[in-house]
């Protein structure tokens, strides 16, 4: 029996198998890897390529309409161009307070934590540290709580927190929790 035919226990692990000769036939020559290879375009150009095919993105209209944001309960677009003041703001964040405030069911600390946030929020705003998209945003938000759309402004604040998240961090979570509390009143 020849031993170089038979696997012994004295095999290295990475070793090759014995019985795995190289035969004349088959090529010893080692390609070498890190060689330039002229390139050849012949492949690419081919026309049933569909790789190579230009897909042209469909027009963007020009036209200075407002962006439909959301759409309201009865189906129809509402369109939101008109930015809320901050005192506008205010007065539909008061307005949404006095409805906690009156269902007993919420904790005092609940309340100030969300008035504390918001405080956040309006002291951000008044400095003009937030963009204009975040202010559209907010104020969207807001109408749609006005509007008592309380679904739709949860939407929309999921999207805020998506588009400016570092923008938003120190008071959205005073605006959710306000949300929050609001989808569990009774209507």
């Amino acid at each position: 029996m020849n031993p170089s035919n038979k696997s012994s226990n004295l095999d290295g692990w990475n070793d090759p198998p014995a019985n795995l000769a190289l035969s004349d036939n088959i090529s010893t020559k080692r390609v070498l890897l890190n060689k330039r290879v002229p390139y050849t375009n012949q492949d690419l150009t081919s026309i049933n390529n569909p790789a190579n095919t230009l897909i042209v993105p469909p027009p963007v209209s020009t036209s200075s309409s407002a962006i439909s944001t959301v759409t309201s309960s009865d189906n129809t677009p509402s369109t939101k161009s008109d930015l809320l003041t901050i005192e506008e703001i205010d007065e539909i964040f008061h307005k949404q307070m006095k409805k906690l405030e009156e269902s007993s069911n919420i904790e005092k600390k609940i309340l100030e934590d969300i008035n504390k946030k918001y405080q956040v929020m309006h002291d951000e705003w008044s400095q003009e540290k937030l963009s204009l998209n975040t202010k559209q945003t907010l104020s969207n938000i807001f109408h749609e709580l006005n509007s008592n759309h309380i679904q739709q402004a949860f939407d929309m604040h999921i999207v805020l927190v998506r588009n400016a998240s570092s923008e938003v961090a120190r008071f959205i979570v005073g605006i959710k929790r306000l949300i929050q509390e609001l989808q569990r009143l009774p209507n």
